[in-house]
């Protein structure tokens, strides 16, 4: 049987010299990596939720987060994709027309409408952001040549010796997830096998989310045919489940955990070496319960109650990675803050985005507690903006780009929606920790709006130097 270091070897991961990579980045060394994204949560999104959650200053136009403060860095990030297909192209030209233009973005007669044409979705930068790699839209780290992109930044992590998982808000087979979790598939819609790969590959210690085939989006027993393709297919889930009734029983070396009560037991004392958790929820930990089309405000619908938190699900996560001396790389995602948006659902894209604010939270708790920032680089950010939020007048065009009005904490803020889709838009970064000047350094291009900003491509470039300094240049990155 092959052991999980046979199974990183065999994908063929390679060391090169430092002049690979620019002379201003030093071998990083950096304990623990978290990188922590919320799928569709441009600018506005975070901060609506901060308005919501009376964590606004309306004096300085800053909120009060944790994520804010002279400790942390802020830079913008552009998200476009290769193309705009959505399957391999076989070219080596990326299309200039998607890449981020501000003097476009800001036009206040056209640019709303480019800003929705040009945008990404959550495969291609889910990948830019697990290989630094452009892609087309709906690719898990393949490429438009039609072949695997490698390494990702979660084979890198467990080549290095951390432990490595992926949390996700939403089915833990989804686009963030699989392709930060280092699956590969030419279409993101083969959950099946992506599913199985994220198991099978020996990479993950940790990948929990939503997607159990024996609920609904309410929490309650199914009564139709269950859908087992977000889990690896029924035989598959058979075997999961049959290993979670054994005492201490594992399924490719994961424990099973579903039950809230599993969930809850991985927060404190001894936990598992490695975890394979699935809510016991369909689709989402809360976004898709019954209500939401109707909720004025948020937490209008009551919130289930038989699912794990999005900060409970993190907190086991660092507690079972946390056991490995040499340190960890996790990837959290606030998936569902993308569903409200596609919804275009303002209640419930302030509670999802709460709930990631939340888990932020519990990533600092944990840091604070069991290691410390000299140690641990922490890096928020977003795979693309949308729902292309504004102002509740911005669509005149002499209000284009009116900011979201400020109600108090507990009051929706006044927003408008221009978009059921992704955007081109820019979104944040904000870090904290060892590395973290690294996106000042990255960050060289200017935005009028936003400031300074960077590629989401250098994300994983900052990961991959923090982890274990220079590394091989991934398959397609001369592209």
């Amino acid at each position: 049987m092959q052991t999980r270091t046979t199974k990183i070897c065999l994908i063929g991961l390679t060391v090169v010299c430092l002049s690979a990579f620019s002379p201003r980045f030093l071998m990083g060394d950096v304990k623990n990596v978290i990188l922590m994204i919320g799928d569709g949560a441009g600018y506005n999104h975070w901060i609506a939720a901060s308005m919501y959650q009376g964590r606004w200053d309306a004096e300085s136009s800053q909120s009060t987060q944790v994520y804010d403060g002279d400790d942390w860095i802020e830079v913008g990030c552009s998200t476009h994709p290769l193309n705009l297909s959505d399957t391999p192209q076989k070219t080596d030209v990326q299309d200039r027309q998607l890449i981020y233009a501000p003097a476009r973005a800001w036009d206040r007669q056209t640019g709303y409408d480019w800003l929705n044409r040009m945008f990404t979705d959550s495969a291609a930068a889910g990948t830019a952001l697990a290989t630094g790699v452009k892609t087309y839209n709906n690719a898990i780290n393949w490429s438009d040549l039609d072949r695997p992109i490698l390494p990702t930044i979660a084979h890198i992590a467990a080549q290095s010796g951390r432990s490595a998982g992926v949390v996700a808000s939403v089915q833990w087979s989804h686009a963030t997830p699989a392709a930060m979790g280092g699956a590969r598939a030419a279409k993101r819609s083969d959950y099946e096998a992506i599913a199985n790969q994220m198991i099978r590959d020996g990479i993950l210690d940790v990948i929990m989310g939503a997607g159990h085939p024996d609920f609904d989006d309410d929490g309650r027993p199914v009564t139709n045919e269950p859908t087992h393709r977000y889990v690896g297919g029924k035989e598959t889930w058979e075997a999961i489940e049959a290993a979670r009734a054994t005492p201490d029983g594992t399924y490719h070396g994961l424990r099973p955990v579903s039950t809230n009560a599993e969930f809850q037991s991985l927060l404190s004392g001894k936990t598992p070496r490695r975890v394979l958790g699935t809510a016991q929820v369909a689709r989402t930990l809360q976004y898709a319960r019954k209500g939401g089309s109707d909720d004025k405000n948020p937490y209008d619908t009551p919130r289930l109650t038989n699912v794990p938190t999005l900060a409970q699900m993190t907190q086991g996560a660092l507690n079972v990675l946390g056991q490995n001396p040499r340190g960890l790389w996790l990837m959290v995602e606030g998936g569902a803050i993308d569903w409200a948006g596609h919804g275009n659902q303002g209640a419930r894209l302030i509670e999802e985005q709460i709930e990631f604010v939340e888990a932020i939270e519990a990533v600092v708790q944990w840091i604070e507690a069991n290691s410390d920032w000299d140690e641990t680089l922490l890096i928020l950010t977003a795979d693309h903006e949308t729902g292309l939020v504004w102002g509740p007048d911005s669509a005149e065009e002499e209000h284009r780009f009116q900011p979201i009005v400020d109600q108090g904490a507990g009051q929706m803020p006044l927003l408008r929606f221009h978009s059921k889709e992704h955007t081109n838009s820019l979104v944040p970064v904000f870090a904290r920790g060892r590395g973290a000047q690294w996106f000042v350094e990255l960050a060289d291009r200017t935005d009028p709006v936003r400031g300074p900003y960077l590629d989401n491509t250098d994300v994983f470039h900052v990961m991959a130097r923090a982890v274990s300094g220079p590394v091989a240049a991934p398959a397609e990155a001369s592209r």
